[in-house]
């Protein structure tokens, strides 16, 4: 091989004079003929990227006919390939906009060579030859050739991804690819397609991470499916440089991620919930979105004529509530129809892993998974709390008692369920607690009056609630446990209960101005309380709820566009994350942890 050339050359004198002829040999007239002073990028630079200027500078201004009709660029090794596309001595008089033109910069001294549409080939040196006979507008002319090499940067490459290929996943799991290098991110959204395909594909480049991109389908990907993700040579890197080859990756799904997950109801606005939309608790790495998938929607109406009271295009149900098993291996979902006024709600219960309804129950509502995912409870259409194994798909109802006014809850070690329920003609309002296995239910001691906020410690059968006494309008906080044999705590008033972090400690809204922390983290032996932050928009402190492990929140905030969207974070309100970016029209109304 021949010896690698010098950066920059000038025939037939030495590079150091050729350089020390502006400061030593020029007269203020500029007597001497043009020398190159400056080049950008310098001669002998590598990994350049694929669309980089090339400028050069000269010593006086110079004819710049002189200059297009003698310079010339192409790769130092056979077949010394041209910029593709690229005429260099046209470009002197292109206009900006094609593959290549040339600008001047200021007094005629020096140009600049674009090319975003005649891009070096990946990893490969190129001659620059500006051949003798530039001439200056003084009428000099350089009699030597000035040559350099400036060598481009190597195509982007794929460095992993998740999945790899050949890879078992989760249907929920994240898509994640990562190149070598800062990627175009249109290119690289326009190159990736999914084979079976799906509604649609979100690409999301990382901010932290310019190379790193997340795919979120549009809904969770079939389970059991063999699945090939491609990227094609569209993709290139943010200079236009394309990837080396097309890339393609082979996964299986299973059934979804059991780590658990966020149930957020959408829609287009307050109480018409119309997407039962699932996300995972954490992001797959810093600076990229948590995915979130719709899981379920109700179905549109497709009748030009309209759907009873719905027109065309509409929603034809509400969703009033959803949770997701633990496990999720099942969706309970409660939606009313509306194409017909009055309609009552109806339970559906649906095998997540087939898309089927196992079950449905008319005027069924306020369904509540027991903590091992197996067992729903609901309140029935005639007031009953029933029971429903999904495993057995068998049916069963809890010992009679007064009408529930609100969701039962599962006490954490699944052995009870706390109901709270409404006044009657001879019972006041109060909490039930009901064993499933005895078929018992009975009163907890020490409680009385209208309880909302019911929620259930992490261990045990510690449970917290607000109560409103029949005899005062003023709430009160309550903790109690029933297998502890002592009378419940009252631990403050205008508190509402939100969840547990742990048996010690409670999550808490507080009735407090908009201004002021809206969450609080209450000490129960003490009554103390600490502000939790909420920094992302402007939290609704009724929406917030609490990880079954104590771990995290989330909650619905009002971003400043007005948009209302889900927010997840630690539980003392530090690492807060959007959680959901909703296509325009759409509105996060509710959030819960499940699955």
């Amino acid at each position: 091989m021949s010896p690698r050339p010098r950066a920059l050359r000038l025939r037939s004198i030495p590079l150091g004079i050729a350089f020390l002829a502006p400061s030593v040999l020029l007269t203020g007239c500029f007597s001497a003929p043009p020398q190159i002073v400056q080049l950008n990028p310098p001669a002998g630079s590598t990994q350049l990227d694929a669309n980089v200027p090339v400028e050069v500078v000269f010593d006086q201004p110079v004819v710049h006919q002189s200059v297009a009709s003698h310079l010339s660029v192409a790769e130092t090794l056979s077949p010394y390939a041209g910029l593709p596309g690229c005429n260099v001595a046209g470009a002197f008089t292109a206009k900006p906009g094609g593959p290549c033109w040339v600008t001047w910069l200021s007094g005629g001294s020096g140009f600049v060579l674009h090319h975003p549409g005649a891009l070096f080939a990946p990893n490969r040196e190129y001659t620059f030859d500006l051949r003798a006979g530039v001439t200056s507008v003084g009428g000099n002319v350089n009699s030597l050739d000035h040559v350099w090499y400036l060598t481009s940067a190597a195509a982007p490459l794929l460095t992993s991804s998740t999945p790899s290929d050949g890879a078992s996943i989760p249907r929920d799991a994240p898509l994640v690819l990562s190149f070598s290098r800062a990627m175009s991110e249109p290119a690289v959204a326009a190159a990736i397609s999914l084979s079976p395909p799906v509604a649609s594909l979100k690409v999301v480049r990382n901010p932290l991470d310019l190379g790193q991109f997340e795919v979120i389908p549009s809904a969770p990907l079939a389970p059991s499916t063999a699945y090939t993700l491609r990227v094609s040579r569209q993709a290139t890197d943010a200079f236009g440089q394309p990837i080396r080859a097309p890339i393609t990756l082979h996964f299986r799904t299973t059934a979804l991620s059991v780590s658990g997950h966020l149930v957020v109801l959408a829609g287009p606005g307050l109480g018409e919930a119309t997407e039962v939309v699932l996300a995972q608790l954490m992001a797959p790495a810093a600076g990229l979105p948590i995915p979130t998938e719709v899981l379920d929607a109700v179905p549109s109406c497709a009748d030009p004529a309209g759907c009873g009271e719905v027109g065309p295009g509409q929603p034809t149900a509400t969703i009033d509530a959803a949770t997701v098993s633990p496990g999720a291996r099942w969706l309970a979902v409660v939606q009313t129809d509306a194409t017909a006024p009055g309609a009552a709600p109806l339970l559906r219960i649906i095998n997540v892993q087939t898309g089927l309804d196992q079950l449905d129950l008319q005027g069924a509502t306020w369904p509540a998974w027991s903590p091992d995912g197996s067992t729903l409870a609901f309140v029935a259409a005639d007031s009953s709390v029933q029971l429903y194994d999904a495993q057995t798909e068998s049916l069963s109802e809890l010992h009679a008692g007064s009408p529930p006014s609100g969701p039962p809850v599962w006490t954490a070690d699944g052995d009870a369920l706390a109901i709270p329920v409404a006044a009657t003609a001879t019972s006041p309002a109060h909490v039930d607690l009901a064993d499933p296995a005895l078929s018992a239910r009975y009163q907890l001691p020490g409680i009385e009056g209208s309880a909302a906020g019911l929620v259930a410690a992490p261990q045990g059968e510690e449970l917290a609630m607000e109560v409103i006494p029949s005899s005062s309008a003023l709430p009160t906080t309550w903790v109690a446990n029933p297998s502890s044999g002592q009378p419940p705590l009252k631990v403050g008033t205008s508190l509402t209960p939100v969840g547990f972090t742990d048996d010690a400690t409670l999550v808490v809204a507080l009735s407090a101005p908009p201004s002021a922390p809206q969450l609080g983290r209450l000490e129960i032996a003490t009554g103390a309380v600490t502000p939790i932050p909420t920094p992302v928009g402007d939290a609704d402190p009724d929406s917030a709820t609490v990880a079954p492990s104590g771990r995290q929140i989330a909650y619905i905030t009002r971003t400043g566009t007005g948009a209302e969207e889900a927010v997840i974070a630690n539980a003392d309100g530090s690492g807060a994350l959007a959680l959901t970016s909703l296509a325009p029209g759409l509105q996060a109304l509710s959030v819960h942890f499940g699955g």
